[in-house]
């Protein structure tokens, strides 16, 4: 599959508030390896993420077929 590694777009990533830190939107792995550890991003549109754990969420997938599509 062909498709860009956005970290918002990985279906490891699980999003959350924690009221402890400055910034209360947090961005946490829930992959076994970096399970709980916050995701190394970025959370910038169109940069990509060089997460070797990073695998396509559902969004990630359907814009990968309607590319293929064309």
């Amino acid at each position: 599959m062909d498709t860009e590694r956005l970290a918002i777009e990985c279906q490891w990533l699980r999003r959350t508030i924690d009221s402890s830190r400055l910034d209360p939107y947090v961005m946490i792995c829930n992959h076994i390896i970096r399970e709980g550890k916050d995701c190394i991003g970025p959370f910038l549109e169109n940069i990509e993420t060089d997460c070797g754990l990073w695998d396509p969420n559902e969004v990630a997938r359907a814009r990968a077929v309607r590319r293929a599509a064309r």
